[in-house]
């Protein structure tokens, strides 16, 4: 039996897993029919995901949409879809562009999403108006036994760390891994194609691209020509779905479906690591605001660009550096060269011969900061002066209030952000984060 063979047997959900699966949908349907009926509201529930389309996995979740007229206010929209969410067991409100309910019911997991009922995606009032279009596209195109080939490739995108399009990941929908199949045929044709694809790589199905786009790879949406279904996919998550699939084109391996859990280091061994590199380590925590993950992580992404600049800025060399979060903590850590600057730094003027020159000279020959100098090097004045900053932490801790962190992270941080260098940078809670920092190995191979 071949790879892919017994990766399916795995993946595939059982017939009894199937038969539980369409009598919670066909449970839940009527429920949701039944709760509409008695509140006088207007609106249809519609199976959408890969549950109505056949390309789930084992353990999949179930997507169920109610369609309400487009002539429904906004907020009456969310008011209902909220109510409806009710119907869940442990529903918990998650918010995108309008709030949904996530909860259990009849031991699946289950989204009830409130949407727009419309004629074309044209239409569209809210941005998962559209879904149930995306369902009848690949409904109404999967060829026999492609729908196991989208399971491999769900399976094996998130194997190797890139499934997800959400802020965390930034990575390969659902829907679009089920595009890639329909326009290539087979997994392994999608990963073959894949070897030519470079940034800014453009695929078209049934519709081309309305408008120009910028992303790393540009998948067209057959339903929009406005949208690019791959928008969300990053430059180095693109870079390494292209060269997993030429490893495992070369030598296929369960391990990209199912690698193995990554394992935190020990304190001990990251402290030994970084003494080996010769590098300082220091760690920025900040309370996590009671926000999703999708709210939080480009918030996260952009405190850590912040943080990077303001170090580079200060003539701190960053080595590596990542951002994490740690229990109820987020997190940016650096590797840097080193976490102290000598008090020197030297600073360049004008070319001796320009007329300005002398406003140079002026400025630094009685200046109570300079060390050395004025002084020409080859045909341009410098002159040593005492550097501004000397210190990584005690410059983050004193920079904190000139940052923009992104929202909800500037709001924590004000009474919260505590800056961790050395070994108090490197306790048990954050072995993890430093795991994944310095663990360069890809899944498959450990």
């Amino acid at each position: 039996m071949d790879v892919e063979s017994k990766v399916l047997e795995r993946i595939r959900p059982s017939a009894e897993e199937e038969a539980r699966l369409a009598e919670v949908v066909r449970s839940l349907r009527s429920k949701v029919e039944s709760t509409l009926a008695a509140r006088g509201w207007d609106a249809k529930p519609i199976l959408v995901g890969s549950v109505a389309k056949g390309t789930h996995l084992t353990g999949t979740e179930v997507d169920m949409f109610v369609a309400f007229p487009p002539d429904l206010p906004r907020e009456d929209l969310e008011t209902r879809g909220l109510a409806l969410g009710k119907l869940l067991e442990r529903g918990v409100h998650m918010y995108a562009e309008h709030p949904y309910t996530r909860g259990w019911f009849g031991g699946f997991e289950v989204e009830i999403v409130p949407c727009y009922r419309i004629l074309d995606s044209s239409q569209r009032m809210s941005a998962v108006d559209r879904t149930p279009f995306h369902a009848d596209y690949v409904i109404g195109r999967l060829q026999e036994g492609q729908a196991n080939q989208v399971r491999l490739l769900k399976a094996w995108t998130e194997g190797i760390g890139v499934y997800g399009a959400e802020a965390k990941v930034r990575g390969f929908s659902g829907y679009l891994c089920e595009l890639l199949v329909l326009k290539f045929g087979t997994f392994r044709d999608v990963l073959a194609a894949s070897l030519g694809w470079k940034r800014g790589e453009a695929i078209e199905l049934d519709r081309p691209a309305a408008k120009p786009f910028a992303d790393p790879l540009v998948v067209i949406d057959p339903i929009d020509g406005n949208r690019n279904v791959a928008s969300a996919v990053s430059i180095d998550q693109l870079a390494g779905f292209v060269h997993a699939a030429r490893e495992y084109l070369r030598a296929p391996s369960e391990r990209y479906f199912f690698p193995r859990a990554l394992k935190a280091m020990a304190v001990t061994k990251v402290r030994a690591l970084a003494k080996r590199r010769g590098t300082d380590l220091i760690l920025v925590s900040i309370r996590a605001p009671p926000v999703t993950e999708d709210v939080m992580y480009p918030q996260l992404r952009k405190a850590h660009l912040a943080l990077r600049e303001l170090l580079d800025r200060a003539g701190f060399q960053v080595h590596e550096s990542s951002f994490d979060v740690a229990g109820r903590e987020a997190i940016v850590l650096f590797e840097l060269a080193s976490a102290t600057l000598p008090r020197v730094v030297r600073h360049g003027g004008p070319p001796v011969w320009v007329k300005n020159a002398k406003d140079f000279l002026g400025k630094w020959s009685e200046n109570p900061r300079t060390l050395a100098g004025p002084f020409i090097v080859e045909d341009r004045w410098v002159v040593d002066v005492v550097r501004d900053e000397t210190d990584a932490a005690e410059f983050v801790r004193a920079s904190r209030k000139d940052l923009s962190l992104g929202k909800d992270l500037d709001r924590s941080a004000r009474t919260t952000l505590k800056v961790y260098e050395g070994a108090t940078a490197v306790a048990a809670k954050y072995a993890m984060a430093w795991t994944r920092l310095f663990d360069k190995t890809f899944p498959w191979q450990r």
